[in-house]
């Protein structure tokens, strides 16, 4: 994992976690799993599923993080399990490559859409979850 990498997971956790305690206040029977993958095609996958039984229904935000050498490009959303799109998150193209301050700027910039996009789309998230059995 490259360090431009690490450091969008290390922010992203915060936020994702944040945003599970948040929906948990008013909905205390609403669980949460908040994990990370990588493979050949994706440097980074996270996550942040909601459920309300182990074996019920679930409403996920992801981050997708493809490299390409040059950039990494980052794609968010929210989704049921049946990939029903509730909110479409933040895009971006991140360098890799040239001055390590621009890229740490376009990372800081996509954190913040993202954080106002988990803001944005917390009351279609929290009706999403109300109808999971």
């Amino acid at each position: 994992m490259t360090d431009l990498v690490k450091t969008l997971w290390d922010h992203v956790q915060v936020l994702l976690a944040s945003f599970a305690t948040r929906l948990a206040v008013d909905d205390p029977t609403l669980r949460h799993e908040l994990g990370r993958t990588s493979n050949e095609a994706f440097s980074l996958r996270a996550y942040l599923a909601l459920r309300k039984r182990a074996d019920g229904g679930e409403v996920a935000v992801t981050i997708d993080v493809q490299s390409d050498g040059i950039r990494l490009v980052v794609v968010s959303d929210a989704c049921t399990e049946d990939v029903t799109i509730i909110a479409d998150g933040p895009s971006a193209a991140i360098p890799l490559v040239g001055n390590q301050t621009e890229n740490e700027v376009a990372l800081a910039s996509w954190l913040r859409a993202f954080e106002q996009f988990l803001l944005d789309s917390e009351q279609p998230i929290r009706t999403a979850t109300a109808r999971l059995s």
